[in-house]
């Protein structure tokens, strides 16, 4: 059966029959009727429904984080189309593989809906997981939506060809998504690493959110922040930021929704996600003993200089001192005698010069490294950018490190979860409802409810945001503040390019922020398209147009 559930999950997204698939390997002679009818069966289904989260993720999805303000190109060009839009078609691979994976996702919810109905399952689990299956497939068409605008709506298995789907509007779109994941709240447990009711609400209100946005549609704000009530349920956030992310705290209570993993699960050592290298600059080779860093794209000077001085976050985020063994960080008894391998200085107000380099180098000299690279954060973004070419060029992102497989030197050794949602993200989510309703001040308040984890403030008083958004002068000026404190809080984390879209920001962002597309004209350079429309969403996948019968327009910005 591992053989069926394998080939369901490359099945051709709403196109390619899975029917003979299914059939092909009944070699104890059992139709597919009889075997997911059982307990055991179904529950094989269920694996595979959670498990396509891992395929969906398992790279990192660029359309949830390229071409936007908080990351830039790295030495590497191959995903530059992605991040920079002038390049970008309907042939895009990224883009195909995104829209792909979701709906080969979607297609295993169907199939798993369909068994539902005739599985020996208890009761009340059969009722959850039919639940479980139809928030994921709600879910896998809202990031679809929020990709590329109103969708194919596939709520059926495609047990034969389907070539004649005909694209919805985007308020067609939303109105399937939120009567589905609204029907699952009263089947839906509280088990923690599932589907619950926290997740429901959460995606709720953040779908309200978006809608809201979309549609320009006040009651869909007023929505958002009833069901961002509801996932938060009047819990703090009280975790310290580097504790939150700890290597060993996953699971823990703030977070709400994660792709699972954990070593003992993957089959081999490689066979898990590539989060943890992703973001920043490439670390050399096995023999250095450092993570695998990928080098595709770096957090944006701009991002750097968000953060302020009083703001521990920075520090939590970023790993600005690499010991000879990179992951020593996590594992070493007591890291102040292990050798320093790169150190990435940052003075706020002035320059770390070469008095201050020298300075600590003589400080710590005992405890260099050889081949041992400073760099500072230099307040001039030309200056900062000059070493992008060499190894070590600025800190990588260590919220996601994943010391448990510190042996493993490959892109995809880590073992630790993908956060997808977290409770910090769900009063930013309430917070930005409140700024579309012109409610600045109560949206200031929430934002505040985060910068006011412990730990956060290096005074160890209080953290203040960059800019108050509660005295903005308009909507546009509150969002551009709130959108400031979500890089910081959410670096590297999957959510960028979604935010600043519904928001209507991105353009005004990437062209403020984003080096690499001031570099090639501007936004008015990368954004229009042959059809002299921008590029606000991406492009609907050419192989998708072409097998598709049904009237399916190309988005604005890719039509010729």
């Amino acid at each position: 059966m591992k053989k069926i559930l394998y080939m369901l999950i490359l099945c051709n997204f709403m196109f390619v029959s899975c029917s003979d698939f299914l059939e092909e390997d009944n070699k104890a002679g059992i139709s597919n009727d009889e075997f997911y009818a059982t307990a055991s069966g179904y529950e094989t289904l269920m694996t595979a429904s959670y498990s396509s989260l891992r395929t969906l993720y398992r790279d990192t999805p660029w359309l949830l984080i390229a071409g936007t303000d908080m990351y830039q190109n790295a030495r590497g060009s191959d995903n530059r189309a992605i991040l920079e839009y002038q390049q970008l078609l309907p042939s895009d691979a990224y883009v195909k593989t995104f829209y792909k994976n979701c709906y080969d996702g979607i297609q295993i919810f169907n199939i798993g809906l369909k068994y539902n109905e005739i599985t020996t399952v208890a009761a009340v689990k059969k009722a959850q997981y039919k639940a479980e299956l139809r928030f994921l497939r709600a879910y896998y068409h809202f990031l679809l939506v929020e990709q590329f605008g109103g969708v194919a709506i596939n709520s059926e298995p495609t047990l034969g060809p389907r070539t004649n789907i005909p694209r919805s509007s985007l308020e067609e779109s939303y109105a399937f998504i939120i009567t589905e994941m609204e029907a699952t709240l009263p089947d839906l447990s509280a088990e923690k690493a599932r589907v619950n009711k926290t997740v429901a609400n959460h995606y709720l209100a953040k779908v309200y959110l978006t809608k809201g946005w979309d549609l320009k549609d006040n009651a869909a704000f007023e929505k958002a922040k009833t069901y961002a009530t509801s996932a938060i349920a009047g819990k703090a956030i009280t975790i310290p930021f580097e504790t939150l992310w700890g290597p060993s705290n996953q699971n823990n209570d703030e977070f709400i929704f994660a792709v699972q993993y954990d070593a003992k699960s993957l089959t081999i050592n490689t066979n898990g996600n590539n989060q943890q290298g992703v973001f920043g600059a490439y670390l050399g080779g096995s023999e250095n003993g450092h993570k695998w860093m990928t080098g595709s794209v770096y957090p944006s000077w701009n991002l750097h200089n968000f953060y302020l001085q009083n703001d521990k976050r920075y520090n939590a985020t970023f790993m600005l001192t690499v010991y000879d063994k990179y992951f020593d960080y996590y594992t070493s008894a007591d890291t102040s005698k292990s050798l320093i391998r790169a150190y990435y200085p940052r003075v706020w107000g002035k320059e770390f010069n070469t008095a201050d380099s020298l300075a600590w180098i003589a400080a710590h000299k005992p405890r260099i490294a050889t081949n041992f690279k400073c760099y500072p954060f230099r307040y001039n973004e030309e200056a900062y950018r000059r070493p992008y070419a060499l190894d070590f060029a600025s800190p990588v992102i260590k919220k996601f490190d994943s010391p448990a497989t510190a042996s493993v030197f490959n892109q995809y050794a880590s073992s630790t979860d993908i956060v997808l949602a977290r409770r910090a993200e769900t009063y930013f989510i309430y917070a930005e409802a409140c700024i579309g309703l012109n409610d600045f001040v109560t949206a200031s308040q929430y934002v505040q409810k985060v910068l006011d984890r412990p730990g956060n403030a290096k005074d160890g008083i209080k953290l203040f945001p960059n800019t108050d958004i509660s005295t903005s002068v308009n909507q546009s000026a509150a969002l551009d503040a709130y959108l400031i404190e979500s890089a910081k809080e959410f670096a590297g984390e999957y959510l960028r390019w979604p935010e600043l879209r519904r928001t209507g920001k991105l353009k005004e962002f990437v062209g403020k922020y984003n080096y690499d597309i001031k570099k090639i004209g501007g936004v008015d350079v990368a954004f229009k398209g042959l059809d002299g429309k921008d590029k606000i969403y991406r492009p609907i996948p050419q192989d998708a147009l072409d097998l598709n019968e049904a009237d399916f327009p190309q988005n604005p910005g890719y039509q010729r």
